[in-house]
């Protein structure tokens, strides 16, 4: 991104580039019952609506068994 920023501002902060990514949600607005998205900037995740309500989401927890199943195909194939 270009731009005249100041001093430790790259543009790729949340306030000027937005988030990463957006799609719509199931979960309804806690405030108005609208329709609402999910929003994502770097490893947070959260819902928001239009009008101005928020939720931050859980993480997303690794999954164990795929876990164990990168590790099994590692050993295989002489990876690890």
């Amino acid at each position: 991104m270009s731009g005249n920023y100041p001093p430790g501002v790259t543009g790729n902060e949340f306030e000027i580039a937005g988030p990463e990514y957006e799609k719509e949600s199931d979960i309804p607005c806690g405030k108005c019952g609208g329709q609402t998205f999910e929003l994502g900037y770097r490893r947070e995740h959260w819902i928001a609506c239009s009008c101005g309500w928020t939720a931050d989401l859980e993480p997303d927890e690794p999954d164990p068994d795929r876990a164990h199943d990168e590790v099994v195909e590692r050993r295989l194939f002489g990876d690890d």
